[in-house]
């Protein structure tokens, strides 16, 4: 027997679940019911919206902004499914957004994606219609269509390509590339000791060139060093101060100083030339009689050795050399 504990425990225990399934089930459809939405509307055209029901979520780019609030079909065409949205208040709806039928996972179940839109399109009223996009029916169809005309046209390719007319040229070709490929197996048969010992060669050349390279590496890590040097900092300063030098020093006047020196020297040698010309007559007269002076002075000198009395009787001898210089 159940006693009044039990029975109020269990009471109570019924009385608290119901109150927690009534406030879950109003926190899940508070936001669809209580909060306030921005409806729009979509209108799909021979567009099949299979799997798509009332509760669909709606996202943007894969963010939930709402759900499907109902769907219809428009009295006044009946080709047409009016699917009215509500999307959380104030989301920005651009005029050139686009809705899409998208489907979620394997499941079946369909979803509004809104894509596209960009910022410099005004904002579209709650109220207005959604341009409508693609179902993932009519991309997939849409898909099928662009695949069976490949298809096809890859069909004809193959039944052109199998003509009686074209099997012979391929034949022939066929024929022909055997012809070369033969020809050129004898090429490569006949040119190989060639190229080995080009090959050879080509081995020997990198290895001198690597050594070439290396010596180039050296010659390059020397030149850095002597222009990280001081001493070529100071030379190079030392140029640079002479250049700056001869700047200054107007170089340009000296070399025309320098041609009127080598101008005057020029009339002073001509005018010495001239000199020489005009007195070497008389130079050669004044030899000659330097030479007659030293004759007399060698025959005075030969009779003061033949008598040396000369000296005492003071006798001079004829036409004396002293009288001829006077002269």
């Amino acid at each position: 027997m159940i006693s009044k504990t039990q029975k109020f425990r269990l009471g109570l225990f019924i009385a608290i679940g119901s109150i927690l399934l009534i406030a879950v089930i109003l926190a899940l459809s508070i936001e669809r019911f209580f909060k306030e939405k921005d409806i729009y509307y979509i209108k799909y055209q021979n567009i099949s919206v299979a799997g798509l029901d009332v509760g669909s979520s709606v996202k943007y780019l894969g963010v939930h902004i709402g759900s499907v609030q109902k769907i219809e079909i428009d009295p006044k065409n009946i080709s047409q499914i009016i699917v009215t949205i509500g999307v959380n208040k104030g989301t920005p709806i651009k005029q050139d957004v686009s809705a899409d039928i998208s489907s979620v996972g394997i499941t079946g179940l369909k979803i509004i994606e809104l894509r596209g839109g960009t910022p410099e399109a005004p904002l579209l009223k709650p109220g207005g219609f959604i341009q409508p996009g693609k179902s993932l029916t009519e991309e997939i169809t849409g898909k099928a269509e662009v695949i069976a005309e490949k298809l096809e046209l890859i069909l004809n390719n193959l039944i052109q390509l199998t003509d009686p007319v074209n099997q012979t040229k391929i034949f022939k070709l066929v024929d022909q590339s055997q012809i070369a490929i033969n020809r050129v197996n004898k090429i490569l048969y006949t040119t190989q000791p060639r190229i080995a010992s080009i090959l050879t060669n080509l081995d020997t050349s990198m290895i001198h060139l690597a050594a070439a390279s290396k010596s180039t590496r050296r010659t390059l890590s020397f030149l850095e060093n002597v222009v990280q040097s001081d001493t070529f900092k100071i030379t190079m300063r030392n140029i640079a101060e002479v250049a700056d030098k001869l700047n200054k020093a107007n170089i340009y006047n000296l070399d025309e100083e320098i041609n009127v020196a080598v101008d005057r020297l020029n009339s002073l040698l001509e005018q010495m030339d001239l000199l020489v010309r005009l007195n070497s007559l008389r130079l050669n007269q004044t030899m000659e009689q330097l030479n007659q002076m030293v004759r007399y002075l060698n025959s005075a000198a030969q009779q003061i050795d033949e008598d040396p009395s000369v000296l005492i009787s003071g006798s001079k001898p004829e036409n004396p050399p002293d009288e001829k210089l006077k002269k």
